[in-house]
């Protein structure tokens, strides 16, 4: 299987030692970002991966070409522009206080800056399977919206599957009107064969009128062909946290069990979830044990630093048949 990624890679700088950013001089970079997180997921499962983006022509996108090797992402279509990349700071959460997120202008980024047209879609498409376009490029700016709607098209008519994450971000969306960022994803879904998501990017965003879940997702699912949409949750019972997700498919919603959360990390648990759901519909796994998958690909990695899950599939059905265990020799 071979699955090709578009979307914007990032530096993460990790505030050391739980620490707020303002009390710190120690920062710990690392190359993120949806599709790297996913793709990383991927390759440490068995899978041949590609990430097509963006990034500076200098030692920053060196450096970043050098990480994505060491995830087991291959590097052959990345294009390299300009001098910008984007970037955040992390301060881990403790105790009563939340893990917080503070992003540097992207905008001004090569990928955000790159014209759609300089992307040889047709050519990044041979020898692909799957393709996975994360939401986020929607928001960013005009190229990139394009270049995503355009790639779908390309990886639809070509007869490849097509992976969408909502991935909507309020925070990027501040300079966008409701109508406008609701009609680019209109334009994205109708070439999207599996969609990533929750109820909230249905109600909220497309404006769908809050019904009983099952009704709703297969509304969607019918109105743009969608074959799979699926999602994750997460829940407070007794002041402990849960984690869980779901499947809908032809008129039918599959939930997993809801599974303990001890959080060290939760960025990138949602591309965890989706890397788990994409090992089930490749592996053609039943629904009950693809969620069970993803689920527990998920909650290990909220328990480990950094976006990006490096899990293999034996880690994680370990995880999942000796969940207590806290030792392996």
């Amino acid at each position: 299987m071979n699955i090709l990624a578009f979307g914007e890679v990032m530096l993460r700088f990790t505030v050391a030692d739980k620490m707020m950013l303002e009390q710190s001089d120690s920062l710990t970079v690392t190359t993120v970002g949806t599709g790297v997180n996913l793709l990383s997921s991927l390759a440490h499962f068995g899978y041949n991966t590609t990430i097509l983006t963006t990034i500076p022509d200098n030692p920053v996108g060196e450096k970043t070409v050098s990480d994505l090797r060491k995830l087991g992402i291959s590097d052959k279509r990345i294009l390299r522009n300009g001098k910008s990349m984007g970037s955040f700071f992390v301060e881990l959460g403790h105790g009563s206080r939340p893990e917080r997120v503070t992003y540097q202008d992207r905008l001004s980024s090569s990928f955000s800056q790159m014209n759609y047209e300089n992307y040889d879609f047709e050519k990044a498409l041979i020898g692909i399977d799957v393709v996975h376009i994360c939401g986020i490029a929607l928001s960013l700016t005009k190229q990139t919206q394009l270049a995503a709607i355009k790639l779908a098209q390309e990886a639809h008519d070509r007869n490849k599957v097509v992976c969408f994450d909502f991935n909507y971000r309020i925070s990027l969306n501040q300079e966008n009107n409701h109508d406008s960022i609701k009609k680019r994803y209109q334009k994205m879904l109708p070439y999207v064969d599996i969609l990533f998501g929750s109820k909230r990017d249905l109600t909220d965003l497309l404006d769908y009128q809050d019904d009983n879940e099952t009704n709703l997702y297969e509304k969607l699912c019918n109105e743009y062909q969608i074959n799979f949409f699926a999602g994750s949750r997460r829940s407070f019972i007794d002041s402990k946290k849960y984690f869980e997700g779901f499947i809908f498919h032809h008129g039918k919603l599959y939930r997993s069990q809801a599974r303990e959360l001890n959080i060290l990390d939760r960025i990138g648990s949602g591309d965890a979830f989706a890397s788990g759901i994409l090992t089930g519909l490749f592996e053609k796994w039943d629904f009950e044990d693809t969620l069970e998958f993803a689920v527990a690909n998920s909650v290990l990695a909220q328990s480990t630093m950094n976006d990006v899950p490096i899990f293999s599939k034996e880690d994680v059905f370990n995880y999942i048949d000796n969940s207590q265990q806290d030792l392996i020799r």
